[in-house]
């Protein structure tokens, strides 16, 4: 029963049913009362709603902070205070973000009592926060995208440039070692741009139905050989399928990248853990993740290395922050790029001398939504017998790609229309006389794109074919309406032989 002042005996039952941890201490501080959710939060002993020494109520609570000292201070001026209340974002010993209210509480101008009120605010501050990630990694990712995009346009030009000029030159010519080094770079660089490619969500995927579990059931002697002898490897499997649609070689290469990630911070040795489990992905984490609730394939990696400090873990997904040497790749960036592009979610957990804990969330098969596309469905244009030479209309934006793709048909004896927009291939396509033969489009350009191009001119060339040439996957038009549907491709960046491999492939 209450024994204070009979003015602040209404306010008990309130701080009862409170949800949040609360406390009403007299003006003087001598007296207090709190309510079960205080005892819960501060791990305090005995009853609730009982009148309680405030010094006995409020030592638990001032131990769970490091600036236990500073908090006093601030405690005891606000103790003093007739007006204003007061509002604070405090962070405990053991990392969770509380906030902090106070509230004078008067009678006429005289002080009675005070209100103190703690609300753990950890998890919204997480959601807020993944969110914040979220944002500026999805305005990093449009970035790269769009660098990776025109990156691999100006790659196309020099290696197929380079392949052009090196068959000018005798086998024993110094120049062609130099053609070579220059070739040999562009490569490194497309690898990079893949890299990009795959954290911003436009690369090209190539998906089917893949059983994680039985993928990870295959790879414990090349992880093995992959971490070194200091490190033990332990994988844990489901009994049951962990079928998911995804690319399997991408699926495979986040798992490889997560290891080597590991093992770097192994140095000394130590245990690499890999753990497929099938479950479902409740509401509340699904809208965390930005994921559609249900079935689900969790895949864990995890290692006791030396783990993350929280400005390292707060940057891991960033294409351009590294904790590893240049040119060695981008690690976490391209795992989250490949995974979210799957529609699935990764999260991290790390801490100093603690290790890391990556988790992988990908829709399970049986609940994708999705099914795989039969690449044989795709209408096929009968075999023509052609009186000449192939006529091809080639369509790209780029100019030093056009003029590249124009020679290498052109010295195959092949007839090239050559236009850098939709808009004029459609005024070549109806000004030319004769067969079209082949329409080779990029996919993304301004204004229409190679997909509606292609739609527009077939109706009235019915036995031309098509071949679609892009550097990322636009997620509307290359992945889904060309690469998901089985209609012919090539990838860029590409050489001269891979181009007229893959014209001679879709012409006969």
């Amino acid at each position: 029963m209450w024994t204070g002042p009979p003015t602040l005996s209404p306010f008990v039952p309130v701080i009862e049913h409170l949800q949040e941890a609360a406390c009403l201490e007299t003006a003087d501080g001598d007296v207090a009362v709190v309510n079960a959710a205080w005892l819960a939060l501060f791990s305090s002993k005995g009853p609730a709603l009982r009148e309680r020494p405030a010094v006995d109520v409020w030592a638990p609570a001032l131990a769970a902070f490091d600036e236990a000292a500073g908090l006093r201070d601030r405690l005891g001026t606000r103790r003093t205070a007739r007006v204003a209340s007061s509002h604070e974002t405090l962070t405990t010993i053991d990392g969770r973000t509380l906030e902090w209210d106070h509230s004078p509480i008067l009678t006429g101008t005289s002080l009675t009592a005070h209100l103190w009120r703690f609300r753990d605010a950890t998890h919204q501050r997480r959601l807020e926060e993944s969110v914040r990630q979220a944002q500026r990694l999805n305005t990093v990712g449009r970035l790269a995208g769009g660098i990776a995009h025109d990156f691999n346009n100006l790659l196309t030009a020099v290696v197929g440039y380079c392949d052009l000029l090196d068959t000018q030159f005798d086998n024993g010519d110094a120049r062609r070692f130099d053609l070579h080094e220059i070739r040999n770079a562009a490569m490194r660089a497309s690898s990079l741009t893949r890299q990009l490619l795959a954290f911003s969500r436009r690369q090209i995927m190539q998906p089917e139905i893949v059983d994680v579990g039985m993928m990870l059931g295959e790879m414990p002697k090349m992880l093995s050989r992959l971490m070194g002898e200091q490190v033990k490897v332990s994988i844990t499997v489901p009994d049951e399928p962990a079928e998911v649609f995804a690319d399997p070689g991408q699926v495979e290469q986040a798992i490889f990248s997560l290891a080597a990630n590991a093992r770097d911070a192994m140095p000394d040795g130590g245990t690499l853990g890999v753990d497929v489990r099938v479950g479902t992905l409740d509401g509340g984490r699904a809208r965390a993740l930005d994921m559609r609730a249900g079935p689900a394939v969790f895949v864990t990696v995890w290692d006791n290395g030396v783990g993350m400090d929280e400005a390292t873990r707060a940057s891991a997904f960033d294409p351009f922050f590294t904790t590893k040497p240049l040119a060695q790749g981008l690690g976490l960036p391209t795992v989250y790029g490949v995974v979210r592009q799957t529609g699935g979610a990764v999260t991290l957990e790390s801490a100093p001398g603690e290790g890391t804990r990556v988790e992988i969330v990908l829709p399970r098969y049986a609940d994708a939504g999705i099914a795989p596309v039969d690449a044989t469905s795709t209408q096929a244009v009968a075999p023509v017998e052609r009186a000449g030479p192939a006529v091809v209309l080639v369509v790209e934006d780029e100019a030093s790609v056009l003029r590249l793709v124009r020679r290498v048909l052109e010295a195959e004896a092949m007839v090239v229309l050559s236009a850098q927009d939709a808009e004029e291939a459609l005024l070549l396509a109806d000004q030319h006389g004769g067969a079209i033969d082949l329409l080779l489009t990029d996919v993304v350009m301004p204004g229409m794109n190679g997909l509606e191009l292609a739609q527009r001119v077939l109706p009235h060339r019915p036995g031309m074919r098509v071949l679609f040439m892009s550097g990322y996957a636009d997620h509307a038009v290359v992945q889904r309406d060309i690469i998901d549907a089985g209609r012919p491709f090539l990838q860029k960046p590409f050489a001269p032989d891979r181009l007229l491999a893959r014209v001679k492939e879709v012409l006969t």
